[in-house]
């Protein structure tokens, strides 16, 4: 009976003592850095104002790359990159 009593109390207490992990903190969402360089030059550079006009919120940095590169705006890239 005591060694029952004993190894209920070591299952409840493993039971217990495993604690979940830590809830993953929201991903936040890091500023773009190419989309606030163009919105910059879109005021000097033609290039650049073609660019910005065709871009909305949701588009990546790798995406806006990419835009540029099939304009053949290549100072442009270099600019921002």
């Amino acid at each position: 009976m005591a060694r029952a009593k004993k190894t209920i109390k070591k299952a409840m207490k493993s039971v217990f003592a495993k604690k979940a992990p830590p809830a993953p903190k929201p991903e936040v969402p890091k500023e773009s850095k190419i989309r606030k360089h163009l919105e910059k030059l879109r005021l000097v550079r033609r290039d650049a104002a073609i660019i910005w006009e065709e871009i909305n919120e949701n588009h990546s940095d790798e995406e806006i790359r990419e835009l540029i590169r099939s304009k053949n705006f290549g100072t442009l890239l270099g600019k921002i990159s």
